[in-house]
């Protein structure tokens, strides 16, 4: 996966409309506004808010940093929130360049304007990123590590992959697929819309992006779980028999706790036990240093269990058509 480069940018660029779907969202929004205020842009840039029917101060916190704000009144039969919110805001904007881009981000001066300048440069129909991760908890860090390793360990170089922390399109290639219009009712709508684009010959690639922005995917223990519990719902069934390779990949990483269970039961040798969790650390060490915490590596299969358990909710939630709770929502 290619890197972005996140440099100053002196040359003029064509106009930037930042789109943000914001539901409850107003502490999120006091780190993520006064970045986009920061941001050095050499073209027109305008920042809108999409205030998705929230219950606390979203809008206010949005106006008081001088982002335009669209409140909205009403979720359409067939469409999920977030896809809603991009629709609306890609149809106030006026860029020539749309950036959608979740509330819990914060970005670099210079991220959007080395984005815009890569797709232009590179002539692309736009691109979408993975964002440095802030995590402060060690549930966060060991259950992402082991995420992030099994995403990964199923892609192809032809897998069709967006990430709905940071999607940058050109308005004309949005307007001409469908945008999310295109995938109004889907769970994991980015995943959707890579597929989307992909069949539509559209070129946007997918690129590491650390430097051009960093976003805190979940702020506690019980958004951690319902967010896995989503991706598991809704990632998995795009995937198709790529996803075997995510399953087999965490699964993996549980073989030490069985190695546990009988050790203490008296029915495998002890070197066996210390021989599987060594595996097991080394394999995931690289992801955990991508992380910050090399050192906690040992711990994957505890990560590995929290993931596996989640995916597992989430997909009998599917098949037995339950919905899943999500920023207040069933989704």
């Amino acid at each position: 996966m290619a890197s972005l480069e996140v440099t100053a940018v002196h040359e003029p660029l064509p106009s930037l409309s930042i789109v943000i779907p914001a539901r409850n969202e107003s502490r999120n929004l006091k780190r993520l506004l006064p970045s986009l205020q920061s941001v050095q842009y050499p073209g027109q840039l305008e920042i809108i808010v999409i205030d998705d029917q929230s219950q606390d101060d979203t809008a206010a916190v949005a106006e008081s940093h001088g982002a335009r704000v669209l409140k909205l009144n009403h979720l359409p039969s067939g469409w999920l929130g977030k896809p809603y919110a991009c629709h609306r805001g890609a149809a106030l904007a006026s860029g020539r360049w749309l950036l959608f881009t979740d509330a819990d981000t914060i970005h670099s001066p210079h991220g959007p304007a080395s984005a815009v300048r890569y797709a232009v440069t590179q002539g692309l129909d736009g691109l979408s990123a993975f964002l440095n991760q802030e995590m402060t908890s060690l549930w966060e860090r060991l259950a992402l590590s082991v995420a992030f390793a099994g995403l990964f360990a199923s892609l192809q170089a032809s897998t069709p992959l967006m990430n709905g922390q940071y999607i940058l399109l050109n308005r004309h290639v949005y307007e001409s697929s469908g945008g999310f219009a295109a995938v109004a009712g889907e769970k994991v709508e980015d995943v959707a819309l890579a597929h989307h684009l992909q069949a539509g010959a559209y070129r946007v690639p997918c690129l590491w992006a650390a430097d051009a922005a960093t976003v805190r995917m979940y702020e506690d223990a019980r958004s951690l779980w319902y967010g896995l519990t989503r991706l598991g719902a809704g990632t998995l069934p795009w995937s198709g028999r790529h996803s075997l390779l995510s399953i087999v990949y965490i699964t993996a990483i549980s073989v030490p706790l069985l190695a546990a269970v009988g050790w203490l039961r008296g029915r495998l040798p002890r070197w066996w036990l210390g021989l599987s969790w060594s595996l097991s650390a080394l394999s995931y060490s690289l992801w955990f240093k991508r992380f910050g915490r090399a050192r906690w590596a040992p711990l994957a299969p505890l990560g590995g269990l929290m993931v596996m358990a989640a995916a597992l909710v989430g997909l009998v939630a599917g098949l037995f058509g339950r919905r899943i709770r999500w920023k207040g929502r069933l989704v």
